[in-house]
């Protein structure tokens, strides 16, 4: 399983040390392809879609989302299966979603070297001049999860 990591200063996402975002759809897709990433392709009939792998930080792992929304990346999620939603899926109480989102906030602030800037009951913020990651816990779909989204003007001017 890939080993997942982000580079603060930057607001890089990789994957066993090599940048997989924020790159557009046809570097993300050499990128994988020339290092062996098996990339599952979630295409529709529309203009935004998802291309997605797995990947591990420390313990926890996790389904990577890869969002592009007319072939330029908007996002990345990070999707645990893990922790209450593991045990107890859609049974899974608000508050055990909300104690899942509080260990992944953990977990960032463990990897990122620093506490989250915003804290909200179902969310927590790290805040960059590139962008933000933040821990959240999603009570429709029963899930928490990491989320990684950039200020797409700071990558124009670089």
């Amino acid at each position: 399983m890939k080993t997942l990591s982000f580079d603060k200063e930057s607001g890089y996402f990789l994957l066993d040390g090599i940048m997989m975002a924020p790159l557009n759809e046809s570097e993300f897709i050499q990128i994988a392809k020339e290092n062996n990433i098996e990339i599952e392709d979630n295409k529709t009939n529309t203009y935004v879609h998802s291309l997605s792998t797995c990947g591990r930080l420390n313990e926890f792992e996790f389904g990577i989302n890869f969002i592009f929304k007319n072939y330029c990346m908007k996002s990345v999620w990070l999707s645990w299966d893990g922790g209450n939603t593991k045990k107890y899926g859609y049974n899974t109480t608000e508050y055990q979603l909300i104690a899942d989102k509080n260990r992944l906030a953990k977990l960032l602030a463990e990897v990122l070297g620093k506490g989250p800037d915003e804290i909200k009951k179902t969310f927590s913020a790290f805040n960059f001049s590139w962008g933000k990651i933040s821990a959240s816990a999603s009570l429709q779909s029963a899930m928490a999860s990491i989320g990684i989204s950039w200020n797409m003007h700071y990558f124009h001017t670089q």
